[in-house]
């Protein structure tokens, strides 16, 4: 039995999506953070303020524009006018809760399990892209019937 990949698009495009907006959204939150860090070193005097400012600042920003990114292209949401900002507010608290279990199993992969913190890193993105695809699609677009 042979699998075309029309059947595998077919059957499997919301995920795909989701996988390759991911892959868009990893690359722009990394050269947003780069850009914001390198201006705010002219800004700031202490290292260590460019560096937090630009992260908290490029997260917004990174959020913002997967936000964008999965509900008009990945979950093709069809919400609109002042029904946006809720479906905002319920995408930004799903990154919230994978950020603070990213929080939580890092120091266990690194601690516990004696794993390298940057492989431990590495280990925790296909388990937080998981919730992560599980959250949006089932909280924070999902259809409701009306």
């Amino acid at each position: 039995m042979q699998i075309s990949w029309k059947e595998v698009w077919h059957n499997h495009q919301v995920k795909i999506r989701f996988f390759f907006i991911g892959v868009w959204n990893t690359i722009f939150s990394f050269l947003v953070y780069i850009s914001l860090d390198h201006l705010f070193t002219f800004v700031f005097q202490k290292r260590y303020m460019a560096y937090m400012t630009a992260a908290i600042l490029a997260n917004i920003i990174s959020i913002t524009n997967s936000f964008i990114f999965h509900k008009y292209f990945t979950f093709k949401s069809t919400v609109r006018g002042k029904g946006i900002i809720m479906e905002y507010i319920k995408f930004y608290s799903t990154y919230t809760v994978t950020n603070i279990l990213g929080l939580v199993l890092l120091p266990v992969f690194v601690e516990v399990f004696k794993i390298n913190p940057k492989i431990s890193g590495a280990l925790l993105i296909p388990v937080i892209a998981i919730v992560s695809y599980f959250g949006h699609s089932r909280f924070s677009f999902r259809k409701t019937e009306t």
